[in-house]
């Protein structure tokens, strides 16, 4: 089980810097990433050159003992057959079972090497399959069913598990109601607790203290495969499969036709430089999007959203990684779009916080104030502060 360790040491370092390698490049870290890839291959080379030896050991006599028992049955056989004792075609019978036995015997060093694998790659994976999810549906989960999208945040706590105990609660006394149809811009600095919002509506985490609901319904009382169907998030680190661009954005509808793929697409200004690219809308974007740009990739996963037609619709950041220009013309499409959903947009532009019937300042992990920009801009000196800074969130903790 050594040796299976250290083959998945390797195996990360050579998986992580593939995956990072414009990282790499760009601080020009190859030779470290190499001494670590190569500290990691001796580590191997040592466990591995242990169980040779500890296989040269024992392989001798497990080689030796057929051969041994060969040569004993013909030579005392052969004297018991001399003396009469038994008929030569005893002797045979015996001879014969020895060279039945010999090569499944030979094969027992190479049976017991790999028991020994599989028993240290079974314990790897049982430990995955033991672990017990920290959401689950309650018996007698129920399903959502054409919801208004009404979503109501009442008196949430929530720290995330393993964070420091001394340390404060992301949300404490956290009160928030939006109401079917409304576009709220959640504002804050970096940490304060927006991604978390999204994550709890969605349910990715269950609240320490309170509740969230939707059109009443207590989110744990709901089918996780119903409540995240009707409520969809958007982040700015998008993930993408390898596969076709039509099938990235049909994730959500596999079955959808092309032209609402299209249609999905144009409205994330996609449309456009997907039309450029040699196969279109067949075009293999390769592992997680990486032929794509950071953009490009935020507009395949709005559309894909889009496409997927939630109740309620969660833009975290989504557009942090286009130019002005193409987030002022995404946000043209989204109006429109957006009018019949529920939408909270977590805030990072003021172009994005103008989408926005109403903005809420998050600080302490509760709401400061809420209103609409003109009045936050007026009377909030807080709100005022975090746009002048450009602190609007766009950080990269867990809890932002």
């Amino acid at each position: 089980w050594i040796t299976q360790g250290r083959m998945a040491e390797v195996a990360m370092v050579v998986d992580e810097n593939l995956s990072g390698t414009r990282v790499v490049k760009s601080f020009a870290a190859e030779a470290e990433q190499i001494a670590l890839l190569s500290r990691a291959a001796q580590r191997l080379r040592w466990s591995a050159t242990a169980l040779v030896d500890a296989r040269a050991r024992f392989n001798p006599l497990i080689e030796a003992l057929p051969r041994l028992g060969m040569a004993t049955i013909l030579l005392y056989g052969g004297w018991l057959a001399i003396e009469e004792r038994i008929g030569i075609g005893a002797l045979l019978a015996f001879s014969s079972y020895v060279i039945m036995i010999a090569v499944p015997f030979r094969m027992l060093g190479f049976v017991l090497l790999q028991a020994q694998r599989a028993a240290a790659s079974s314990r790897r994976i049982f430990e995955i399959l033991d672990e017990v999810p920290a959401v689950a549906e309650r018996p007698g989960a129920r399903h959502l069913l054409d919801p208004a999208g009404r979503v109501e945040f009442r008196g949430v706590r929530f720290a995330y598990p393993g964070a420091d105990s001394d340390a404060p609660p992301v949300l404490d006394g956290f009160d928030l109601v939006v109401e079917p149809g409304e576009i709220v811009a959640i504002v804050g600095r970096t940490g304060c607790g927006k991604t978390t919002i999204a994550r709890l509506l969605c349910r990715f985490y269950d609240v320490d203290a309170g509740a969230v609901l939707v059109d009443g319904n207590d989110v744990r009382d709901l089918t996780l495969a119903s409540l995240r169907h009707h409520a969809n998030q958007v982040t700015d680190e998008p993930f993408l499969f390898s596969e076709s661009i039509r099938d990235n954005i049909a994730f959500g509808r596999p079955d959808a036709p092309l032209d609402d793929v299209v249609r999905a697409a144009g409205a994330a200004q996609a449309h456009g430089f997907v039309g450029e690219l040699a196969d279109g809308y067949d075009e293999v974007v390769g592992e997680r999007g990486y032929t794509l740009s950071g953009g490009q990739r935020q507009r395949i996963a709005l559309a894909r959203s889009l496409l997927a037609n939630p109740r309620i619709l969660v833009l975290d950041d989504a557009t942090s990684a286009v130019d002005v220009q193409v987030e002022e013309d995404i946000h043209g499409a989204l109006r429109d779009l957006l009018a019949d959903r529920t939408t909270i947009v977590i805030a990072h532009r003021l172009s994005t916080i103008a989408l926005a019937d109403r903005v809420v300042l998050l600080e302490g992990g509760s709401v400061a104030a809420s209103g609409t920009h003109a009045e936050l801009l007026a009377v909030e000196p807080r709100y005022a502060a975090i746009l002048a800074s450009g602190d609007d969130g766009h950080g990269g903790n867990g809890a932002s």
